[in-house]
């Protein structure tokens, strides 16, 4: 049964909780046109990324029964190094165009705030993602106090003929046992770790060289339709490229179906063998473009980047995303040295 968490008689508002989705949340979300300032697109496939919460919370608020804002959190744990702390991730505000401007959004984000607060004890957080673009999102977000914790940029990865390479194997249960521990290692001091979470053998791929892992990454497919995109890249991908032959595969009718990856690992000198690993995935699912989420002060990145094998559309498109958090029973110094780490983007939590 959905619990009833707030009622404005007045104007005939209500917003309930629950731990299941409707068909009608489902659709709101496919409906819902993303991005404001840059990028604008609707989503595909949105019951399976709701599907990837493990302890979701969705929330519905009716005007006069009519489903006019919906909003998800879920439950999880969040590490720095060693140190767990309990949270929420916010994810997928969205309200009705024709109910924008009523402050449905901001209430929403407070309920949700509010809702996630009372569950986590003493000490933790809500955080969740916001493009830097996205001005009417980021002063929603503004006004119930979350903050800007840091940045982490979209990277585009494409190859025109990827190639398949037949060192590339499954994870399975004992070589996560391998694993788990490397990527701890390999993000030490990276604030939002979630390894013992997010990585899953179903969707995780590796290189090994005899019994040691040499390279290793989480797989999933997606696919969003572009309807704006503004600039000279947005003119480049939506005006030129459908009508080039050889490149309009990459957006076809607008859509662009895509890789993400994430859970980065590779050991150190191998960080070649990471845009293998890539490339081989792009092939095996006849694709050409992927995506990689991370914070530029991370030094993962900064040693990716010395290879610099992402491939053409790398240096057209750049997408800052705020990470929006807000922290409950942490000191003033421990927020402060939170904000001087790099930030780990995890595959639990959907862009």
């Amino acid at each position: 049964m959905p619990e009833l968490i707030f009622e404005d008689k007045q104007r005939h508002l209500v917003v309930e909780r629950s731990s299941d989705y409707t068909p009608q949340f489902v659709e709101f979300l496919h409906n819902t046109l993303w991005g404001s300032g840059g990028v604008r697109y609707t989503m595909h496939n949105v019951a399976d990324t709701l599907n990837r919460f493990k302890n979701p919370h969705f929330f519905n608020l009716h005007e006069k029964d009519k489903l006019v804002a919906v909003a998800t959190l879920n439950r999880k744990t969040v590490y720095l190094n060693e140190e767990a702390y309990p949270a929420f991730f916010s994810y997928g505000i969205a309200v009705d165009p024709s109910k924008r401007g009523l402050g449905y959004g901001t209430l929403m984000a407070e309920q949700g705030l509010r809702y996630g607060l009372s569950q986590i004890g003493k000490k933790g957080l809500l955080y969740g993602y916001i493009e830097a673009s996205n001005t009417n999102s980021l002063r929603t977000i503004a006004k119930v106090t979350r903050k800007s914790i840091g940045q982490y940029h979209i990277l585009f990865i494409s190859r025109l003929q990827p190639r398949d390479n037949f060192r590339l194997q499954k994870l399975n249960e004992t070589m996560k046992e391998q694993l788990v521990p490397l990527l701890g290692k390999q993000y030490e001091n990276h604030f939002l770790t979630d390894f013992d979470q997010s990585v899953k053998v179903d969707d995780y791929y590796v290189m090994k060289q005899g019994d040691e892992i040499i390279a290793g990454l989480q797989c999933e497919r997606h696919q969003l339709t572009i309807k704006h995109m503004p600039g000279a890249s947005g003119l480049i991908l939506v005006k030129v490229l459908p009508f080039i032959p050889i490149l309009r595969r990459l957006l076809p009718d607008r859509n662009l179906h895509f890789l993400t990856f994430g859970n980065i690992y590779f050991k150190n000198g191998m960080e070649a063998e990471i845009f293998s690993l890539m490339e081989a995935l792009l092939a095996r699912h006849q694709m050409n473009f992927a995506m990689i989420y991370m914070d530029k002060r991370s030094p993962v990145f900064q040693r990716l980047a010395k290879v610099s094998k992402f491939g053409i559309l790398h240096a057209l498109i750049d997408v800052p995303i705020h990470v929006m958090g807000f922290f409950k029973g942490f000191s003033d110094r421990e927020i402060a040295d939170i904000y001087q780490q790099p930030l780990f983007i995890s595959m639990h939590d959907p862009v």
